[in-house]
């Protein structure tokens, strides 16, 4: 059996997939346990400092709910962190934090911040971790789409190939004229076939998947990332293409065969 570009491609989407869909139930436990916590209201003592982000943060003397976001901090150690960098100790935590949820939240929940957990506070970390998981699950639609499409190439090109293999062990010097052409439409049929998937291809590649535009996830971009370690940048693409070529060569030969008989 011959490995494509497709293949390897294959094995990266379900790979990503395996890993987003870890990532989206690490945030989901996130937010159950960020939910579980309670706010406080904002006390006489407490004055109003800057708005980060939509975050309200405050200077506060003995503020009770400090260690609700110790326990926020923690609960993101313990759930998305892990998903979020290769390797969890070199990156500081607050900055994991900043990349996925926003500078806001990432200030608000510092220790260094006297900040109030309060119900904005939550409120705000709550959103934010909601748009997260709204942008995972666009994501896991767009390796659903490349997935159906690597399946339908793969079906293709697995089903040509093996053709070429069965019908290059027999020398076109020994078919009749009539098997000549035989050969020579069936090359046609699979480059017709070739030529309309390259368009399907292309048609996805422009598509964007997701409900509203900060989530959304433009399939060309996720494609350069998906196989940005193989060798070529587009392997259905390339794969396609290469045996377009290859149909064509093929049936060149037949074609030359056919000339000198007729």
């Amino acid at each position: 059996m011959i490995e494509t570009h497709v293949d390897r491609a294959r094995t990266a989407v379900e790979r990503e997939r395996e890993v987003l869909s870890e990532e989206g139930s690490a945030y989901d436990a996130f937010r159950r346990r960020v939910e579980s916590l309670s706010a406080a209201e904002m006390g006489r003592g407490a004055s109003v400092g800057a708005n980060h982000g939509g975050v309200a943060t405050r200077t506060a003397h003995g503020d009770a709910s400090g260690g609700a976001c110790e326990q926020v901090r923690e609960a993101f150690a313990e759930t998305v962190r892990p998903y979020s960098v290769d390797d969890v100790g070199d990156e500081p935590l607050l900055e994991t934090i900043r990349e996925e949820l926003g500078d806001g939240i990432a200030l608000a929940l510092a220790p260094t911040t006297e900040t109030a957990f309060t119900p904005e506070t939550k409120g705000a970390i709550l959103t934010a971790t909601r748009e997260r998981r709204r942008g995972i699950d666009a994501t896991l639609d767009a390796l659903e789409s490349e997935a159906e499409s690597l399946r339908t190439v793969g079906e293709a090109v697995g089903e040509i190939t093996d053709w070429l293999a069965a019908a290059d062990e027999t020398p076109l010097s020994s078919l009749r004229f009539d098997e000549l052409r035989v050969r020579h439409d069936r090359l046609a049929e699979f480059r017709d076939r070739c030529d309309r998937l390259l368009d399907d291809r292309q048609e996805l590649l422009l598509t964007t998947t997701g409900r509203n535009q900060s989530a959304d996830v433009a399939h060309r971009t996720l494609v350069r990332y998906l196989y940005s370690s193989l060798p070529v940048v587009y392997p259905v693409l390339s794969t396609l293409t290469r045996l377009y070529d290859l149909l064509a060569a093929c049936q060149r030969m037949v074609r030359d065969h056919l000339t000198r008989r007729a």
